[in-house]
């Protein structure tokens, strides 16, 4: 596939998890402006994906907002991992619960990604943005994913994430980081204050999947001194919102 291709198909891609966190219709301008596109780009990709039936365009505003085209489309993917229990769905209710910003994350590579963010309500919030890359062995998702790997995986792992570390008080010995991961094992959860984002504290626990589908996370994160306070009623928030998953894939 030639390469403009490749990033037009990336950029579709981009546009859609937009629009998951904008969560309205948006003009041209909003969208080249919050994704750092050329306006000119975006407004070429934003007509053809209408043309095509992927977009609606309101005649009089000019705004664009995703189709039901889309939504038939992926429709089966939750339908298939998570019978008639929605992802969002939990998300929105700890969100709604919590006020803090609601993450699900998924390993990639030496990192964890988000896949979806429910950005925070609340004032002087924590942000995070969908895609977005945290460490693997540093931040609350990716301790939390460290779990359910085994001893000889987690020491290859490692070796790369030290290689990278150009300050010697940041290399982590394999001793600590299984003694780490037994705790959170016992635990349930995985708390991260500051080690992923200066100033932002993270709460994990594993997200129930169908056996065989890729292990993910949900998370909520905040200020340090607010996520510590809450640390309880934020733990009972995540328990009880992934339990109707937990019961429908029978984990």
């Amino acid at each position: 596939m030639p390469e403009p291709s490749v990033k037009s198909a990336r950029r579709a891609m981009e546009l859609l998890e937009f629009f998951a966190e904008w969560r309205r219709p948006a003009s041209v301008k909003e969208v080249s402006q919050s994704l750092g596109w050329p306006q000119s780009s975006t407004s070429v990709l934003l007509r053809s994906l209408a043309d095509a039936g992927f977009y609606d365009q309101d005649a009089r505003t000019g705004m664009y907002s995703p189709s039901v085209r889309i939504l038939l489309a992926a429709e089966w993917i939750g339908d298939q991992l998570f019978s008639d229990k929605s992802l969002l769905d939990l998300m929105e209710k700890v969100h709604g619960q919590t006020g803090h910003t609601v993450m699900i994350g998924a390993q990639h590579g030496l990192h964890v990604r988000y896949l979806h963010v429910l950005q925070a309500t609340r004032e002087g919030r924590f942000t995070a943005k969908t895609g977005s890359l945290r460490p693997l062995f540093r931040s609350a998702p990716g301790k939390m994913l460290l779990t359910l790997k085994a001893e000889r995986e987690i020491a290859l792992l490692l070796r790369r994430v030290n290689a990278t570390e150009t300050d010697p008080q940041r290399v982590l010995t394999l001793e600590e980081v299984l003694r780490d991961r037994e705790e959170t094992r016992r635990n349930g959860y995985a708390l991260s204050l500051g080690t992923s984002v200066a100033g932002a504290a993270a709460l994990a626990i594993l997200l129930p999947v169908p056996r065989g589908e890729k292990p993910m996370t949900l998370s909520v994160g905040g200020p340090m001194g607010e996520v510590t306070k809450e640390k309880a009623k934020l733990l009972k928030a995540l328990q009880e919102a992934v339990e109707p998953i937990r019961a429908a894939v029978g984990k």
